[in-house]
Parts: C-alpha cells; sequence; structure tokens
C-alpha cells in the first residue's frame, strides 16, 4: 500500500491560480515555490527559531497579502513536522481590527485565547478585570496582552501591559501532554483598560477566532497527515505471515478509514475561504479536523501495533499535538452542537460551497 496523497491546501480559484481572501491571485508556480519555502522552513527549525526563520523570510507581510496561501501552506507544514512557532499570533493579529490595535500595533501583542470549554478569556465588572486564559505563539519579546472578556455590554476588548506587577498579572508555561507547543496559561486581576466594546468588539472577536479555527485546523490536518504517513510506512515495511501487513483487508480498512477522515477536513479547509459564512465554514473545518484527528489516532495506532507507543517512535509525538489542538477554541466534541445550535436559530441552511 502506497502512502497517502497529501490534502491540498485549497482548490479555489483559476486552473492553475489560486484567489485569497483578499481577492489577490498567486500562480501554481509562486504556490509551489511558497509551499516548499514554508516546509523547508517548518523542518529545519523550531519554536523560537522557526519565529525568527519566519519573520527573516517575511511571512507576516505574505500573510497579510496572501492569507489563504501563506495560512495553509505554513500550518499544513507546520503540523507535518510537528514545529510550532508564532505565526498563530501573526494569523490572529491580522484580523483584528485596526482599532482594536490601537498605539501599540508596532509591538509584538499576544491575543489571549479562551481556556478549554470557555467562550472568552475573562470578565470585566465595574471597570475591573478577572482574566484566565492561553497564550499560544508567544513571541520572546513579550509584548501587551489583547484580552476578549465578556461584560455586562457583551464582548469588549482589554489590553494589559506585560509589565504589570506579578500580584497583578501572572503567566506561566503549560508543559501537559505536549509540552514542546510551548503554551502559556495567564491570570491577571485588576483595572480593565477597554480599548474595544459595542458591535465592533464583539465583531473582531469573530473574525480572530475564524481565523484561529483554520490555523489550528490545518496544523491538526497536517499532523494526521504525518501520523496517516507513519502508519502507511509501518504497513509496507512490517511483514507477517510472508506479506506485508498492508496486504490484509483489515489494515486496509483501518488506514481507508483515517485517509477518508482527513481528505473530509482537508475539502472542508478549501471552502472556508469562500463560504457566505465564513464563521460556520471554519467551525466544520475545525471540528472535521478534530474529528480526522481521532480517528486517525485510533485506526493508525492499531495499525502501529506496540511500536506506535513507545517513546523512541515519533507517532506519539504527532498524536498529542493533534489532541491538544483540537481542544483550542472549540474541539470535535463541542463544536457540532454550537453548530447545530447555530443552524436552528438561523432557521436555514447557508451554502458552504458551489456544487
Amino acid at each position: 500500500m502506497g502512502t497517502a496523497p497529501e490534502p491540498q491546501a485549497g482548490r479555489g480559484g483559476k486552473r492553475g491560480q489560486r484567489m485569497d481572501a483578499a481577492g489577490s491571485e498567486m500562480d501554481a508556480e509562486g504556490l509551489a515555490l511558497l509551499t516548499a519555502t514554508l516546509d523547508q522552513l517548518a523542518r529545519a527549525h523550531d519554536g523560537a527559531e522557526l519565529t525568527k526563520a519566519l519573520d527573516d523570510f517575511g511571512f507576516p507581510e505574505v500573510l497579510a497579502t496572501s492569507p489563504r496561501e501563506a495560512a495553509s501552506s505554513l500550518f499544513t507544514a507546520m503540523g507535518q513536522a510537528g514545529t510550532t512557532s508564532a505565526a498563530f499570533q501573526d494569523v490572529l493579529i491580522g484580523n483584528a481590527s485596526g482599532r482594536l490595535l490601537g498605539p501599540d500595533a508596532g509591538e509584538a501583542q499576544s491575543i489571549v485565547l479562551p481556556p478549554v470549554g470557555a467562550a472568552t478569556a475573562g470578565r470585566v465588572d465595574a471597570g475591573s478585570i478577572t482574566l484566565r486564559g492561553l497564550i499560544l505563539g508567544q513571541r520572546t519579546n513579550v509584548g501587551p496582552l489583547l484580552v476578549p472578556a465578556d461584560s455586562a455590554d457583551g464582548v469588549v476588548w482589554v489590553r494589559l501591559p506585560a509589565d504589570l506587577p506579578a500580584e497583578r498579572l501572572a503567566i506561566r508555561s503549560v508543559a501537559g501532554l505536549d509540552p514542546a507547543l510551548m503554551m502559556a496559561e495567564v491570570t491577571a486581576t485588576g483595572p480593565a483598560d477597554v480599548v474595544l466594546g459595542g458591535p465592533a468588539a464583539d465583531q473582531a472577536w469573530r473574525a480572530v477566532v475564524a481565523a484561529g479555527r483554520r490555523a489550528l485546523a490545518y496544523q491538526i490536518v497536517g499532523a494526521v497527515t504525518a501520523m496517516l504517513d507513519l502508519a502507511v510506512t509501518h504497513a509496507r515495511d512490517r511483514v507477517q505471515f510472508g506479506q506485508p501487513i498492508g496486504a490484509f483487508q483489515a489494515v486496509r480498512h483501518r488506514l481507508a478509514d483515517a485517509y477518508v477522515a482527513r481528505e473530509g477536513a482537508a475539502a472542508a479547509l478549501d471552502i472556508c475561504w469562500e463560504a457566505d459564512d465564513e464563521e460556520l465554514a471554519a467551525m466544520l473545518a475545525k471540528s472535521l479536523a478534530g474529528r480526522a484527528a481521532r480517528i486517525a489516532a485510533t485506526q493508525c495506532q492499531q495499525v502501529l501495533a506496540g511500536i506506535g507507543f513507545t517513546a523512541e517512535h515519533p507517532f506519539h509525538r504527532y498524536l498529542a499535538r493533534a489532541l491538544v489542538l483540537d481542544q483550542l477554541l472549540g474541539s470535535a466534541t463541542d463544536l457540532p452542537a454550537q453548530i447545530g445550535a447555530r443552524l436552528a436559530a438561523a432557521g436555514t441552511l447557508p451554502r458552504l460551497a458551489d456544487l
């Protein structure tokens, strides 16, 4: 059984071209060069080193002009390589409004994500914030924190300086299942500098969440691809009863299940950039990516058998990365119910793709 084909990041636009969300086009040659370069950087570097390499390459500028191509290529590559960087914050910040960024736009700001299962990262009452959230992709030079928080008037955005005293702001590394992800937990209390409120604040938060879900889904799909490739290679190389185990129908069915789940998530990501309801499309893609990770975790582990449990084998790294990323901004368990509630409230089914 040969190695499964790589998922394509997008199929929209003219033949031989891709149309990004900003309306700009990248021809097939330019896309291939971008994809190959980002893949090489993601495999050669990790963490702060990858962040620096991406900054030197000009990734934030590429992301601003071609968000679809930049995000799909990089986050798929990081998922397959098992690496991480501050590019996730570039995606989040890039989808926040200019008014939200304010006078600190030149600084390395970080957007605080809600803890698992929560809708926002904090609560503002009587001019004071209570914050508990997560930071993924924070840069070494810590800048102001931008916090989406609930209030009596709906979602508001609060800016917290990173140099607040320890009794007001605490940032600690989160090890957990995937310490290499370099995620941090942030807690804070005290006066709140609200920089955006009203409908604009809610709109900015929805745009940030949709962009974050897309990026996470690409990274999860990349990790699923790596898990599937490891299982396929093992099925091809491992010999039992005089033939590779990939020749047995039961093994083929397991790999096919993982492959179909991965392709479904990749297809959902394709339509994210062109759907009438971009937020719903991002929810669907993130949900299907998490589902694909769980299917691949089960089926590929069965194919790998005991070797897949060992610390020496790389499978566990991709498994942990996919499962942790699935929990951020809604998991494969939580999002289907949210999608159903959204559709029921609207009373209609939006167009997600032209058939």
